[in-house]
């Protein structure tokens, strides 16, 4: 069982430990170890404190397009209306974008809508789409709207697909945007009137709440359906949906809990929204992918994001591999030469089987497989799983709290009984080397753009999403310049500093393991959990500076987009152009100048944390 604190004793807790420190203080020389270690001790506390302080927790759902993680999440919550999930869902792509639910005093939905020149790009892409028949025939790589994407832009604009039926039963498709474009020679021309028949200006609700005397679940189904795909004439292209509702979510939780369902993954992992979950210590991530593909290309990719952003010590804290079977199809799983016929047993061959495939290609133990039949099993069970991982998760920090509080005390002890100076000693001659080799360190960041430029050639890029991000200067879920250079700096960083840091916890857990060293424990913990703090936000620090440099430059260039933006439709070849010149930017822009200001944040940041491990131990 984790550990809890009440709430109102954290303010009264955190003011007893600042006077104990503030009393120590004045017993000590400037420069004293103990004075860094208490330093370091009160921010520790203080960041724990801060933590429970604050109740909100989440639960990320992802997956791939028609995982089924929209109706888990229905059946785990129960959003039901009898068997059949409230929110929208079918064979996949019906997702329009995030949806998170949460407590609400009220049943509301709340909308976050896309600006109006998010939504000209949306529309500049229809229009490219709509007149491509006559201007890229010529073209290899066809281009392809987002199936729920196009979906919301033609119920907005009524201009939907119709099917009817001659009297002699053939079957006639009318695309009533194709005819509609006809009419306009350009895509810009086009564009235009598709914005000027959509009048977003008009859909600007963005708070939705049931009526009195409705039932709520009906009112929920219809109201989220008419979001998600804009047949509600008041609502625009939704960014973010938030339902509030009025249920109890969840059993006997002290914490606000909310579940995100976030949009069906499409090509590439390496998505802000998806990275934001996995770096997010308030998120618990759960990865969901079907039986028989498990560990699917998405869950081993955002394993390995997580593990490239240098999260190794938490992906089995803060991660479940949620696998959704259905249709018996764990008494299928074949065991030597037949199918086993038995759920459970099934289930824990095909379990030991994904453990084993990460273990080999990702090295990542300890992890979490969990299973889930929407038609047979008991939601309860998922339930208090899911519960007690973000409990564990809370419960960490309130065992720092605790831990620290019995460090302060046995530091109070130490300055009349000199028993744990031996043993501190021991401590700092055992690290004494790696403090040197760590000195000697110095990370530099090369060329971080090329896994940006690998990507747009990448086989599994579509070449609409290419096109996608040109149109947007450069930011597109699917193929984000700005978040590959980001997590292209911040992989060098994990690569170039991770194995000092493992070697350090290495070095650390092994000293927890010897008795002898019992009077240093508090000490060594207090160095592990520094070490986790620090390189965590030098890596995000990196991450987020590795994007920052680039940014403004890189956005702003005109006559950079405008070239991409000219080389759709010339043929065969559109993403080995468009990652020629923009690789080419990078060189014209003199790349080092801008890494060398990463660098030197990355290198400032690691000589601070070194020099801080090296003030706490005393060390020369």
């Amino acid at each position: 069982m984790s550990i809890k604190i009440e709430s109102n004793d954290l303010k009264d807790r955190q003011r007893a430990l600042h006077k104990s420190i503030e009393s120590l203080m004045t017993k000590l020389p400037e420069e004293s170890a103990t004075r860094k270690q208490l330093d370091n001790h009160r921010e520790l506390f203080d960041d724990a404190v801060s933590y429970l302080s604050n109740s909100d927790q989440r639960l990320a759902f992802i997956g791939n397009i028609g995982t089924g993680k929209t109706t888990a999440i229905c059946h785990l919550l129960g959003l039901l209306d009898g068997e059949e999930p409230i929110l929208s869902t079918g064979s996949g792509r019906t997702t329009l974008c995030e949806v998170e639910i949460s407590f609400g005093s009220q049943l509301e939905i709340e909308v976050t809508p896309h600006s109006e020149a998010e939504v000209r790009g949306y529309l500049t892409d229809f229009a490219q789409y709509l007149l491509s028949d006559i201007e890229e025939s010529d073209n290899s790589e066809p281009f392809k709207l987002s199936a729920e994407v196009e979906r919301a832009l033609r119920n907005m604009l009524d201009l939907r697909i119709s099917r009817t039926k001659t009297s002699e039963g053939k079957r006639i498709t009318t695309d009533n945007a194709k005819d509609f474009a006809a009419n306009y020679q350009s895509v810009e021309l086009l564009k235009e009137a598709l914005l000027e028949r959509l009048d977003y200006t008009a859909r600007h609700q963005t708070r939705f709440t049931s009526d009195d005397g409705v039932d709520q679940y009906e009112w929920l189904h219809t109201t989220f359906k008419a979001i998600n795909s804009c047949t509600h004439p008041s609502v625009g292209l939704s960014k973010h949906i938030c339902i509030l509702a009025p249920l109890k979510l969840f059993d006997d939780v002290d914490f606000s809990l909310s579940v995100v369902d976030t949009k069906g993954v499409d090509q590439t992992v390496n998505r802000a929204d998806l990275d934001s979950c996995l770096t997010d210590n308030r998120t618990v991530s759960v990865l969901c992918c079907r039986f028989n593909e498990a560990p699917d290309k998405t869950m081993s990719g955002l394993l390995k994001l997580a593990k490239d952003a240098g999260l190794n010590h938490r992906i089995a804290k803060e991660t479940v591999l949620l696998i959704l079977d259905r249709e018996s199809e764990a008494e299928k799983v074949i065991d030597i030469d037949e199918p086993v016929g038995d759920k459970t047993e099934g289930r824990e061959i095909r379990a030991e089987q994904v453990v084993n495939d990460l273990r080999h290609t990702l090295q990542l133990d300890n992890l979490d497989v969990r299973f889930f039949d929407v038609k047979s099993d008991d939601p309860k069970e998922l339930n208090k799983l899911l519960i007690e991982k973000v409990s564990v998760l809370r419960g960490q920090y309130a065992q720092t709290i605790v831990d620290i509080e019995k460090a302060i005390v046995d530091i109070e002890t130490e300055l009349v009984s000199q028993s744990a100076t031996a043993a501190k000693n021991q401590v700092k001659n055992t690290l004494e080397p790696w403090i040197k080799k760590a000195q000697g360190c110095s990370p530099a960041l090369r060329e971080y753009f090329l896994p940006l430029i690998n990507d747009i050639r990448n086989k599994g890029t579509y070449a609409a999403s290419v096109r996608a991000s040109v149109n947007r200067k450069g930011e597109w879920h699917n193929l984000d310049y700005y978040q590959l250079l980001a997590t292209g700096a911040r992989q060098q960083v994990v690569d170039q500093i991770g194995t000092l840091k493992d070697e350090f916890i290495v070095l650390i857990d092994n000293m927890l393991s010897q008795n002898e060293l019992q009077p240093a424990y508090a000490l060594l913990k207090q160095l592990k959990q520094t070490t986790e703090k620090r390189l965590g936000d030098i890596y995000q620090k990196a991450f987020a500076k590795g994007r920052a440099v680039y940014e403004g430059k890189l956005s702003s260039d005109s006559q950079l987009w405008n070239g991409l933006f000219q080389e759709w439709g010339m043929g065969p070849g559109y993403k080995d152009r468009v990652s020629g010149k923009s690789e080419t930017w990078f060189h014209a822009k003199k790349y080092p100048e801008f890494e060398s200001s990463v660098t030197s944040q990355v290198v400032e940041e690691w000589q601070r944390y070194v020099n801080e491990v090296r003030d706490m131990l005393g060390a020369e």
